[in-house]
């Protein structure tokens, strides 16, 4: 069986479209999940993810891309805060906030923290972020994070939201857990809802073919509201912004144009 085959039997049996991700880094993962299960070649690899329920959640956690840690590039995040919340808030009766391939929910918390410190009513703001990882997403709902996760938490910020509970980890305060709401989705193949007035999906487009970035990107312009915003990793970047009828406005954050 060549990689090739087995990686689309594998997409159907998972209902997942992998023909967006870049296939040397799929093909990497897969075999690094086949030398930890001792699993011989790529047939007993797919028997195994058809007969073995544990393997097959294995698989699909191994496959999926979960680091994360909260105010990950405190530059872009001082942006965020001092920014595009403040313009977001003084446009917006309503900001509605989408934390697209949330991870474990450092950056959707993140981003309540922030909006807590500044002092906004609850009811002028919903934040919803999405994952295709079931099990990350019940990760995050629980939110007891490490010590690696909080590294680029200032200390009143640590303080006032994080509670030691066991072996250096911190439990995040009800009241900023209260404000995300956690949903499983594909971004791959879902529809996706519209009137964003803020998309963040950081470091995710770095797994994906250019066709898989180019179509991303369309539906997310398309899914934000006039003048919403894009909010990338410090990594990725869209070359052509005015073909997805977007503008640069900093670093990699991005504005919707009409």
């Amino acid at each position: 069986m060549t990689f090739s085959e087995f990686k689309d039997q594998v997409a159907r049996e998972l209902d997942l479209r992998l023909d967006s991700y870049k296939l040397n880094r799929v093909e990497r993962r897969v075999y690094s999940l086949m030398r930890r299960h001792q699993v011989e070649d790529l047939s007993e690899c797919l028997q195994r993810i058809r007969g073995d329920k544990d393997f097959k959640e294995a698989f699909v956690k191994h496959f999926t891309i979960n680091t994360s840690e909260f105010f990950r590039n405190p530059t872009s995040f001082k942006f965020l805060e001092t920014r595009v919340l403040p313009l977001l808030f003084q446009e917006n009766e309503k900001v509605n906030i989408w934390s697209a391939a949330c991870s474990n929910g450092s950056e959707p918390y993140s981003v309540a923290m922030l909006i807590n410190e500044m002092g906004i009513s609850r009811d002028r703001y919903q934040i919803v972020a999405t994952d295709i990882d079931r099990f990350i997403l019940e990760a995050a709902h629980q939110a007891v994070y490490n010590d690696q996760a909080l590294l680029r938490v200032e200390p009143a910020l640590r303080e006032k939201y994080f509670t030691p509970v066991a072996d250096d980890r911190y439990q995040l305060d009800a009241r900023i857990k209260r404000q995300v709401r956690f949903v499983y989705q594909d971004l791959l193949k879902e529809e996706f809802s519209s009137n964003w007035n803020l998309i963040i999906c950081r470091n995710f487009f770095i797994y994906l073919t250019r066709e898989g970035k180019d179509t991303l990107t369309r539906r997310f312009a398309e899914s934000l509201a006039y003048r919403g915003i894009l909010f990338l990793g410090n990594t990725e970047f869209i070359f052509e912004p005015g073909a997805f009828n977007l503008k640069k406005i900093e670093g990699s954050f991005y504005q919707k144009l009409s």
